[in-house]
Protein backbone atom coordinates (compact mmCIF):
# COMPACT_ATOMS: atom_id res chain seq x y z
CA UNK A 1 0.00 0.00 0.00
CA UNK A 2 1.47 3.33 -1.05
CA UNK A 3 1.26 6.40 1.14
CA UNK A 4 0.99 9.61 -0.84
CA UNK A 5 -0.56 11.69 1.94
CA UNK A 6 1.43 14.20 3.94
CA UNK A 7 0.55 16.12 7.05
CA UNK A 8 -2.31 15.25 9.40
CA UNK A 9 -5.11 13.79 7.30
CA UNK A 10 -8.14 11.73 8.25
CA UNK A 11 -11.32 10.66 6.46
CA UNK A 12 -14.38 12.54 7.69
CA UNK A 13 -17.89 11.09 7.50
CA UNK A 14 -21.41 12.14 8.40
CA UNK A 15 -24.42 9.87 8.85
CA UNK A 16 -27.13 12.03 7.29
CA UNK A 17 -30.15 11.31 9.46
CA UNK A 18 -32.43 13.32 11.72
CA UNK A 19 -32.32 13.59 15.52
CA UNK A 20 -35.04 10.99 16.17
CA UNK A 21 -33.82 8.25 13.83
CA UNK A 22 -32.81 5.65 16.39
CA UNK A 23 -32.85 1.93 15.67
CA UNK A 24 -35.59 1.17 18.18
CA UNK A 25 -39.39 1.63 18.45
CA UNK A 26 -41.10 3.96 17.90
CA UNK A 27 -38.32 5.83 16.14
CA UNK A 28 -37.79 3.21 13.43
CA UNK A 29 -41.48 2.84 12.58
CA UNK A 30 -42.54 3.49 8.97
CA UNK A 31 -44.41 6.66 9.98
CA UNK A 32 -41.58 8.09 12.11
CA UNK A 33 -40.69 10.76 9.54
CA UNK A 34 -44.18 12.19 9.90
CA UNK A 35 -44.50 11.78 13.68
CA UNK A 36 -41.39 13.66 14.79
CA UNK A 37 -40.19 17.19 14.12
CA UNK A 38 -38.14 17.53 10.94
CA UNK A 39 -34.88 19.23 11.96
CA UNK A 40 -32.55 17.79 9.33
CA UNK A 41 -32.01 21.12 7.61
CA UNK A 42 -30.86 22.85 10.81
CA UNK A 43 -28.27 20.18 11.57
CA UNK A 44 -27.12 19.94 7.96
CA UNK A 45 -26.54 23.67 7.66
CA UNK A 46 -24.47 23.66 10.86
CA UNK A 47 -22.43 20.69 9.62
CA UNK A 48 -21.81 22.32 6.24
CA UNK A 49 -20.73 25.56 7.95
CA UNK A 50 -18.37 23.61 10.20
CA UNK A 51 -16.80 21.95 7.17
CA UNK A 52 -16.46 25.26 5.35
CA UNK A 53 -14.78 26.89 8.36
CA UNK A 54 -12.33 23.98 8.72
CA UNK A 55 -11.75 23.68 4.95
CA UNK A 56 -12.92 20.09 5.35
CA UNK A 57 -14.60 17.73 2.92
CA UNK A 58 -16.18 14.45 3.86
CA UNK A 59 -18.29 11.48 2.87
CA UNK A 60 -21.97 11.79 3.73
CA UNK A 61 -23.76 8.48 4.23
CA UNK A 62 -27.29 9.46 3.22
CA UNK A 63 -30.63 7.87 3.95
CA UNK A 64 -32.73 7.53 0.81
CA UNK A 65 -35.97 8.34 2.65
CA UNK A 66 -34.49 11.67 3.77
CA UNK A 67 -33.01 12.36 0.33
CA UNK A 68 -36.49 11.99 -1.17
CA UNK A 69 -37.84 14.51 1.38
CA UNK A 70 -34.91 16.92 1.03
CA UNK A 71 -33.50 16.61 -2.52
CA UNK A 72 -32.30 20.21 -2.62
CA UNK A 73 -30.43 19.71 0.66
CA UNK A 74 -28.78 16.58 -0.72
CA UNK A 75 -27.60 18.51 -3.77
CA UNK A 76 -26.34 21.32 -1.51
CA UNK A 77 -24.12 18.81 0.31
CA UNK A 78 -22.78 17.60 -3.00
CA UNK A 79 -22.25 21.13 -4.35
CA UNK A 80 -20.10 21.92 -1.29
CA UNK A 81 -17.57 19.33 -2.50
CA UNK A 82 -18.56 16.37 -0.36
CA UNK A 83 -18.91 12.77 -1.51
CA UNK A 84 -22.29 11.03 -1.38
CA UNK A 85 -22.63 7.47 -0.05
CA UNK A 86 -25.54 5.32 1.15
CA UNK A 87 -26.74 4.87 4.73
CA UNK A 88 -29.77 2.82 3.73
CA UNK A 89 -33.21 3.07 2.21
CA UNK A 90 -34.36 3.98 5.72
CA UNK A 91 -32.85 3.69 9.20
CA UNK A 92 -33.41 0.00 9.89
CA UNK A 93 -30.72 -2.33 11.18
CA UNK A 94 -29.26 -4.64 8.54
CA UNK A 95 -29.65 -7.72 10.74
CA UNK A 96 -33.41 -7.09 11.00
CA UNK A 97 -33.70 -8.26 7.36
CA UNK A 98 -33.02 -11.55 5.64
CA UNK A 99 -30.37 -11.58 2.93
CA UNK A 100 -32.76 -11.13 0.01
CA UNK A 101 -34.57 -8.32 1.81
CA UNK A 102 -31.28 -6.61 2.60
CA UNK A 103 -30.15 -6.84 -1.02
CA UNK A 104 -33.36 -5.23 -2.28
CA UNK A 105 -33.28 -2.59 0.49
CA UNK A 106 -29.74 -1.59 -0.49
CA UNK A 107 -30.41 -1.76 -4.22
CA UNK A 108 -33.44 0.53 -3.96
CA UNK A 109 -31.67 2.96 -1.64
CA UNK A 110 -28.64 3.17 -3.94
CA UNK A 111 -30.83 3.74 -6.97
CA UNK A 112 -32.77 6.55 -5.30
CA UNK A 113 -29.66 8.36 -4.06
CA UNK A 114 -27.94 8.08 -7.43
CA UNK A 115 -31.02 9.39 -9.25
CA UNK A 116 -31.34 12.39 -6.93
CA UNK A 117 -27.62 13.23 -6.73
CA UNK A 118 -26.76 12.36 -10.33
CA UNK A 119 -23.59 10.54 -9.28
CA UNK A 120 -22.56 6.94 -8.72
CA UNK A 121 -22.51 5.72 -5.12
CA UNK A 122 -19.63 3.41 -4.11
CA UNK A 123 -19.81 3.49 -0.29
CA UNK A 124 -22.22 2.05 2.27
CA UNK A 125 -22.65 2.25 6.04
CA UNK A 126 -25.47 0.34 7.71
CA UNK A 127 -27.42 2.12 10.47
CA UNK A 128 -25.95 1.42 13.92
CA UNK A 129 -22.97 -0.51 12.50
CA UNK A 130 -25.42 -3.37 11.92
CA UNK A 131 -23.61 -5.69 9.51
CA UNK A 132 -23.27 -8.03 12.46
CA UNK A 133 -25.13 -10.96 14.01
CA UNK A 134 -27.33 -12.45 11.28
CA UNK A 135 -26.10 -9.89 8.74
CA UNK A 136 -22.40 -10.69 9.15
CA UNK A 137 -22.36 -12.49 5.80
CA UNK A 138 -24.09 -9.77 3.78
CA UNK A 139 -20.92 -8.01 2.57
CA UNK A 140 -20.97 -10.01 -0.64
CA UNK A 141 -24.24 -8.37 -1.59
CA UNK A 142 -22.59 -4.95 -1.48
CA UNK A 143 -19.81 -5.95 -3.86
CA UNK A 144 -22.36 -7.45 -6.24
CA UNK A 145 -24.31 -4.18 -6.24
CA UNK A 146 -21.25 -2.17 -7.27
CA UNK A 147 -19.98 -0.81 -3.97
CA UNK A 148 -16.22 -0.36 -3.51
CA UNK A 149 -16.22 -0.02 0.27
CA UNK A 150 -18.24 -0.51 3.42
CA UNK A 151 -18.08 1.16 6.84
CA UNK A 152 -20.58 -0.88 8.85
CA UNK A 153 -18.46 -2.82 11.32
CA UNK A 154 -17.35 -1.27 14.60
CA UNK A 155 -14.56 -2.92 16.64
CA UNK A 156 -16.53 -2.29 19.82
CA UNK A 157 -18.60 -4.44 22.17
CA UNK A 158 -22.40 -4.37 21.75
CA UNK A 159 -22.10 -2.66 18.36
CA UNK A 160 -19.63 -5.17 16.97
CA UNK A 161 -16.57 -7.27 17.78
CA UNK A 162 -13.82 -5.56 19.83
CA UNK A 163 -11.38 -8.11 18.41
CA UNK A 164 -12.06 -6.92 14.87
CA UNK A 165 -9.57 -5.00 12.70
CA UNK A 166 -9.09 -1.35 13.56
CA UNK A 167 -7.70 -0.17 10.24
CA UNK A 168 -9.06 -0.20 6.69
CA UNK A 169 -8.63 -3.60 5.08
CA UNK A 170 -9.75 -5.64 2.10
CA UNK A 171 -12.50 -8.20 2.59
CA UNK A 172 -13.16 -11.20 0.38
CA UNK A 173 -14.40 -10.10 -3.02
CA UNK A 174 -12.28 -6.94 -3.05
CA UNK A 175 -14.53 -4.79 -0.86
CA UNK A 176 -12.73 -2.35 1.42
CA UNK A 177 -13.90 -2.17 5.03
CA UNK A 178 -13.46 1.07 7.01
CA UNK A 179 -13.97 0.59 10.76
CA UNK A 180 -14.52 3.73 12.86
CA UNK A 181 -11.78 4.74 15.32
CA UNK A 182 -11.65 3.30 18.83
CA UNK A 183 -9.11 3.38 21.67
CA UNK A 184 -8.33 0.99 24.50
CA UNK A 185 -8.56 -2.77 24.72
CA UNK A 186 -11.13 -5.39 25.67
CA UNK A 187 -13.89 -4.08 27.95
CA UNK A 188 -12.06 -0.73 28.18
CA UNK A 189 -12.42 0.02 24.47
CA UNK A 190 -14.20 3.33 23.82
CA UNK A 191 -15.46 4.93 20.61
CA UNK A 192 -13.73 7.98 19.20
CA UNK A 193 -17.08 9.06 17.80
CA UNK A 194 -20.55 9.76 19.19
CA UNK A 195 -20.61 10.07 22.97
CA UNK A 196 -16.86 9.38 23.06
CA UNK A 197 -16.03 12.56 21.15
CA UNK A 198 -18.58 14.49 23.18
CA UNK A 199 -17.55 13.62 26.76
CA UNK A 200 -14.09 11.99 26.93
CA UNK A 201 -11.23 14.29 28.04
CA UNK A 202 -10.49 16.75 25.28
CA UNK A 203 -6.69 16.70 25.51
CA UNK A 204 -6.72 12.88 25.43
CA UNK A 205 -8.92 12.91 22.32
CA UNK A 206 -6.68 15.43 20.57
CA UNK A 207 -3.66 13.16 21.06
CA UNK A 208 -5.53 10.13 19.72
CA UNK A 209 -6.91 11.92 16.68
CA UNK A 210 -3.58 13.45 15.78
CA UNK A 211 -1.90 10.10 16.18
CA UNK A 212 -4.34 8.51 13.76
CA UNK A 213 -3.82 11.34 11.29
CA UNK A 214 -0.03 11.23 11.54
CA UNK A 215 -0.02 7.50 10.77
CA UNK A 216 -2.49 7.90 7.90
CA UNK A 217 -4.66 5.35 9.67
CA UNK A 218 -7.65 5.89 7.39
CA UNK A 219 -10.14 5.25 10.20
CA UNK A 220 -13.05 7.58 9.43
CA UNK A 221 -14.35 10.07 11.94
CA UNK A 222 -18.11 9.54 12.25
CA UNK A 223 -20.41 12.48 12.97
CA UNK A 224 -24.12 13.25 12.70
CA UNK A 225 -25.60 16.64 11.74
CA UNK A 226 -28.01 16.38 14.69
CA UNK A 227 -25.04 16.38 17.08
CA UNK A 228 -24.60 20.07 16.20
CA UNK A 229 -28.27 20.89 16.83
CA UNK A 230 -28.35 21.56 20.57
CA UNK A 231 -31.96 22.80 20.38
CA UNK A 232 -33.41 19.46 19.31
CA UNK A 233 -36.21 17.98 21.46
CA UNK A 234 -35.24 15.47 24.14
CA UNK A 235 -35.45 11.79 23.24
CA UNK A 236 -38.25 10.27 25.31
CA UNK A 237 -39.38 6.68 25.35
CA UNK A 238 -35.99 5.24 24.39
CA UNK A 239 -33.86 3.00 26.62
CA UNK A 240 -31.37 4.49 29.07
CA UNK A 241 -28.52 3.33 26.83
CA UNK A 242 -30.00 4.99 23.77
CA UNK A 243 -30.64 8.21 25.69
CA UNK A 244 -27.05 8.28 26.94
CA UNK A 245 -25.47 7.50 23.56
CA UNK A 246 -27.64 10.10 21.87
CA UNK A 247 -27.71 12.93 24.37
CA UNK A 248 -24.51 12.88 26.43
CA UNK A 249 -22.41 15.97 25.81
CA UNK A 250 -24.60 17.57 23.14
CA UNK A 251 -24.50 21.01 24.76
CA UNK A 252 -21.39 22.80 23.59
CA UNK A 253 -20.33 20.01 21.25
CA UNK A 254 -19.97 22.21 18.20
CA UNK A 255 -17.33 24.39 19.90
CA UNK A 256 -15.56 21.32 21.29
CA UNK A 257 -15.56 19.69 17.87
CA UNK A 258 -13.95 22.73 16.29
CA UNK A 259 -11.15 22.52 18.87
CA UNK A 260 -10.71 18.79 18.30
CA UNK A 261 -10.52 19.02 14.52
CA UNK A 262 -8.56 22.22 13.97
CA UNK A 263 -5.31 21.55 12.14
CA UNK A 264 -6.44 18.24 10.65
CA UNK A 265 -6.89 17.80 6.93
CA UNK A 266 -10.29 16.14 6.66
CA UNK A 267 -11.14 14.35 3.42
CA UNK A 268 -13.74 11.94 2.02
CA UNK A 269 -13.14 8.20 2.26
CA UNK A 270 -13.08 8.22 -1.53
CA UNK A 271 -9.90 10.37 -1.45
CA UNK A 272 -8.17 7.94 0.92
CA UNK A 273 -9.03 5.08 -1.44
CA UNK A 274 -7.78 6.97 -4.44
CA UNK A 275 -4.29 7.37 -2.97
CA UNK A 276 -3.97 4.28 -0.81
CA UNK A 277 -5.85 1.38 -2.41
Amino acid sequence: MSNLFSGSRLPLTFDWEDWFQLCCPPFDAPDALDRFEDRLEQGTEKALQLCEDLAARGTWFCLADQACRHPALLRRIQAAGHSIALHGLDHRRAFSMDRAGFREWVREGKERIEDLAGVGVIGFRAPEWSLRLGAAGYLGELAALGFAYDSSRAPLAILGDPRGPRRPHLEAGGLWEFPPPVAGFGPWTVPLWGWGLRILPEAWLVRRLRGLAASDAGTPLALHPWELDADQPPISGASRGHRFAHGAGLNGFEKRLRRLLVGLELVPIEDWLRFNA
